[in-house]
């Protein structure tokens, strides 16, 4: 059974379809114009088409206030986040796509504390808290292959999560 989200842009896209006032906005409604019928998997490439810039809501005679309430943007941002929900590895990072800005701030807080706490594993206390000055003096601090190898580890986690996605 399709989700509300599903089927309010399945709504949208078959009011869009109708009218066909904004097939000149972006790569959305050359694409919607191709279609009759809305199938899951077209509203989600429609939806991923979609890159919010709501040229097509402020140029929509239907848009709210009219009783038809036609949000492109809003429709596909809550289709595409329930998509990436879907596809995400491992599953617990679609919980965190509901709350986007606790989970960039939980990743930020967490990254933050593996760096420096790979910094205090591998450098001496008094090398941190002392004043470093001149060319490098950042890496004295934290070394440059502490910083490569998280940016690695992160990197290598992106591509499997990518390949398990796909």
């Amino acid at each position: 059974m399709p989700s509300p989200a599903t089927e309010e842009a399945r709504r949208v896209m078959q009011i869009c379809n109708a009218c066909r006032y904004c097939e000149g906005y972006c790569a959305v409604f050359p694409a919607m114009e191709l279609r009759r019928i809305f199938t899951d998997g077209d509203l989600s490439y429609l939806a991923n088409l979609c890159h919010d810039c709501r040229g097509c809501y402020y140029a929509c005679p239907y848009a709210p206030p009219h009783e038809f309430a036609v949000n492109v943007p809003q429709a596909f941002a809550k289709l595409r986040v329930e998509t990436y929900g879907a596809h995400a590895w491992p599953r617990a990072l679609a919980r965190m796509l509901r709350r986007p800005q606790m989970a960039a701030a939980l990743i930020t807080i967490v990254s933050v504390a593996v760096v420096f706490g790979l910094a205090f594993v591998f450098q001496e206390t008094s090398q941190i808290f002392s004043r470093q000055l001149g060319t490098g003096a950042f890496y004295a601090v934290i070394p440059y292959p502490i910083m490569a190898w998280s940016a690695a580890a992160l990197g290598l986690f992106a591509i499997v999560a990518l390949a398990m996605a796909g």
